[in-house]
């Protein structure tokens, strides 16, 4: 026991002793005349792994010689030492800026893939201590779907194509795994229009991730229990066609057995048979107006057909 109270306040000390002292005081950076100068000892800072040091030069160039081109450098520099230290909303937020008050400039490309960058660093990562990435909040995963969908569109030929992909891919993924999870959430307690949402967002939003063959039986299998049976067979065709040896291929085959059978549809009443003295080929002619009389006909006679009283009198 006092072996164990010996170790608990050795530990304790040291643990003050660790806060008390705090963070080094950094020592004052030595500015030079020039831009030239202060943006080469920022790039020399920054290959040395020194951030913090890189940023004040950086932001010396940028507030002290505006005029300068490399003022626009060293917004983006700031930018990339923030992407760096993995403080990647101040990173966004840099890359954004450097965006907005230089349009023109040939790096926005850069800048704007590293902004869907940052939110993509941003997404919460496996851990076993913790439930599934996917089972948490997707804000930062939508945000950077938005960002590097943004990137892609506005730039299909740049260098950081392929990595900007690949980043997208695994977001969507991720985004696919939490629908897939609430859709079977919902499958498992009975909720079958909430199943049948999340199966139907799987097939229209992230295709081709490798759930298309589970969701098309989520959906037949919910409109089954909805009371659905045309589209719950039109949903478990259309698996058993891009899906025939799958692993949902026989539980679709089964629950088709069990669907009523399809119904079909009524021929359209057969037309009307022609007359027997008229030609098939033939069809009535509309009938046309009577010639005028000619000019020298006599007037026709007086109609037979009773005249109000006093008519003509």
């Amino acid at each position: 026991m006092k072996r164990l109270n010996i170790r608990l306040l050795a530990a304790s000390l040291a643990l003050s002793v660790g806060c008390a002292s705090g963070p080094t005081a950094r020592p004052k950076v030595s500015y030079k005349v020039s831009a030239q100068e202060n943006f080469a000892k920022g790039m020399k800072a920054f290959q040395d792994k020194d951030y913090l040091e890189a940023i004040e030069f950086f932001t010396f160039v940028k507030t002290k010689f505006s005029y300068d081109s490399r003022a626009a450098e060293s917004e983006l520099m700031i930018a990339n030492c923030e992407f760096a230290r993995e403080r990647y909303l101040e990173a966004a937020e840099a890359y954004t800026g450097f965006i907005k008050m230089h349009p023109r400039h040939p790096r926005v490309p850069f800048a704007t893939f590293r902004v869907g960058m940052c939110f993509y660093h941003r997404i919460p990562s496996d851990w076993w201590l913790f439930p599934p990435a996917y089972e948490l909040d997707t804000e930062e995963t939508e945000r950077a779907i938005r960002e590097l969908q943004r990137f892609l569109n506005a730039y299909p030929n740049d260098e950081n194509v392929r990595a900007a992909r690949e980043a997208l891919r695994e977001c969507m993924l991720r985004m696919a795994q939490r629908t897939r999870f609430v859709m079977n959430f919902n499958g498992k307690r009975n909720r079958h229009r909430g199943a049948l949402w999340r199966a139907e967002e799987l097939l229209a939003r992230y295709p081709g991730l490798g759930f298309d063959e589970e969701a098309l039986f989520v959906k037949g299998r919910s409109l089954a229990d909805l009371g659905e049976g045309a589209r719950a067979r039109e949903a478990l065709e259309s698996l058993l066609e891009r899906f025939p040896s799958g692993s949902f291929a026989g539980p679709a085959r089964r629950l088709l057995e069990r669907l009523p059978a399809a119904s079909v549809s009524k021929p359209a009443p057969a037309p009307a048979a022609p007359a027997a003295h008229m030609d098939p080929a033939q069809t009535p002619a509309a009938p046309t107006a009577a010639p005028p009389p000619p000019a020298d006909a006599p007037a026709p006679a007086p109609s037979d057909e009773p005249t109000p009283e006093g008519a003509g009198a």
